[in-house]
């Protein structure tokens, strides 16, 4: 369906009511970082596993010194960056390679930069001439590829601008982001890139979109939303009592779709199972088809992206 507004009403109030109730509650619920509260000695467990420093910055900007068992050092040190990105007052939205995504919410203000080379590349910021930039806060950012490739990286923002969710396309040579905003884009979700298309999901239900970039004499745009009806699609269905968390992360050349459950809304540390999907978006409907092994790699999954990498 295009992406006008008569259609994007139309979507919506055709939605299942259970699909809509689901929406609601998704779309109003308050973000949180579960970094906040980790304890020093709990972080120190995670980073032990992060060797790599780019992978150490992913995690936040700050990083502390550990022991060979994996204890934090009482001094904690930075991974070093520019002057001009100011990282005590940024937040890392997301990553490429070894290409991190910051943030000053404060301002809307967004850049990338580079772990290793420090190279530092501005971004427009979000929202539009009226200072109304002053009011968006940027929640998480896709990259469709490394920076370096220029016009062929295609950057997709998700930021909450004068309190409403909004999707964003920029890539370089564009002044300004292509705005989009739709009844269906819930207050948490997570996206990802895969085979030249943006792919949506519903953090805490099962509801998975694509969408079609097209371009235009402005640049790069949304053209057409398809909702796959993921959850219509599960080997279980799930039932009012389940509480659980989705992922999607790419793993050799395969986007993979992530269910955790866990216990109940007050213990998300407690996961009682974790199911692993592999989407065919080649047939209709898709199909799933659940994994049961990686084959020796890793996938790290976090509130911010998920990565998958070789267990080495």
């Amino acid at each position: 369906m295009d992406l006008g507004a008569d259609t994007a009403g139309e979507a919506f109030d055709e939605m299942p009511q259970e699909k809509r109730r689901r929406f609601d509650a998704e779309r109003d619920s308050s973000p949180s970082s579960p970094w906040a509260g980790l304890q020093a000695d709990a972080l120190g467990v995670v980073l032990r596993f992060l060797p790599c420093l780019a992978d150490r910055a992913r995690v936040r900007f700050r990083f502390a010194g550990m022991t060979p068992g994996g204890v934090l050092t009482a001094t904690a040190r930075r991974a070093w960056m520019p002057s001009e990105v100011d990282a005590d007052h940024a937040d890392c939205v997301g990553s490429s390679d070894a290409w991190l995504v910051g943030a000053r919410q404060a301002g809307g203000e967004c850049f990338l930069v580079n772990a290793f080379s420090h190279v530092v590349l501005h971004l427009p910021r979000l929202g539009d001439s009226d200072h109304s930039h002053w009011a968006c806060s940027l929640r998480k950012v896709a990259l469709s590829g490394s920076p370096e490739t220029g016009p062929k990286c295609i950057v997709a923002a998700f930021a909450f601008c004068r309190s409403k969710p909004e999707l964003a396309l920029w890539r370089p040579g564009m002044k300004a982001w292509r705005v989009w905003q739709h009844s269906l884009i819930a207050g948490h979700i997570d996206m990802a890139f895969y085979q030249g298309r943006l792919y949506m999901l519903w953090r805490f239900s099962p509801s998975l979109f694509v969408f079609e970039i097209a371009e235009d004499g402005h640049g790069i745009k949304f053209s057409r939303m398809k909702d796959f009806l993921l959850e219509k699609l599960l080997p279980t269905p799930l039932g009012s009592n389940h509480v659980l968390s989705c992922n999607m992360v790419e793993l050799r050349g395969r986007l993979l779709f992530i269910i955790r459950y866990y216990g109940g809304y007050q213990v998300r540390h407690r996961v009682l199972k974790v199911e692993v999907f592999a989407m065919d978006f080649s047939t209709k409907p898709i199909s799933l088809t659940e994994i049961h092994s990686f084959g020796g790699d890793c996938i790290f999954v976090g509130s911010g992206s998920c990565k998958s990498f070789p267990a080495g």
